[in-house]
């Protein structure tokens, strides 16, 4: 284990929180909310001659995110592990880095305010676009009635949280939300179609 004695320059650094000289299990706290105080969206609809749009946002608000991915990824003492890049300033000698630790200065894969991360989004959920089908084509192919449409999710976040998507928890339990381990992001998705009676 880590000790005074085997602290080095560059490793990472736990405060004392109940002050008694000596950093354990006791000097745990609440460091984050992985509630969201809101969450909301909104919608709206725009038509013009035969041609509708349907735009949705939604959005978190309030809540922490556990971004276990820099335990690991962002200078861990687990021998042939890739890394962030965020890991090529890690502290040195030559690079006295105050945000990452030296290489192998990580102490115990601890759970700290340095991977907690603040989880707020806006995101472009769905845009949907269709064409009513005038009359006079309609006739052409003998069709009640048709209407093409383009549709895309998940198109845009706008978030500063680091990590692929910030509507994440990867524990599956209620008591665990906001918890982001390898998890995948969620996928641009685009589909086209035509409705067409006959």
């Amino acid at each position: 284990g880590t000790s005074r004695a085997t602290i080095k320059p560059g490793d990472i650094r736990y405060k004392d929180i109940n002050g008694d000289l000596v950093v354990d299990a006791k000097d745990y706290s609440v460091i984050g909310r992985a509630l969201p105080i809101h969450t909301g969206g909104f919608t709206n609809n725009f038509s013009y001659k035969g041609i509708d749009l349907n735009v949705f946002f939604q959005w978190s608000y309030g809540n922490n995110i556990l971004n276990a991915n820099r335990l690991i990824f962002e200078g861990t003492n687990t021998p042939y592990t890739n890394q962030f890049a965020s890991f090529s300033d890690r502290w040195s000698d030559t690079n006295p880095s105050n945000t990452v630790f030296r290489a192998g200065g990580g102490g115990p894969t601890a759970y700290s305010s340095r991977v907690i991360e603040d989880g707020s989004f806006l995101r472009l959920k769905t845009v949907s676009m269709g064409y009513n089908l005038t009359d006079k084509l309609l006739q052409k192919g003998r069709i009640k009635s048709g209407r093409i449409y383009l549709s895309a999710q998940n198109l845009k976040t706008w978030t500063k949280y680091s990590g692929s998507d910030p509507e994440v928890s990867v524990r599956n339990s209620i008591l665990t939300p906001g918890f982001d381990y390898s998890a995948y992001p969620r996928a641009l998705l685009v589909t086209m179609g035509l409705n067409a009676s006959f």
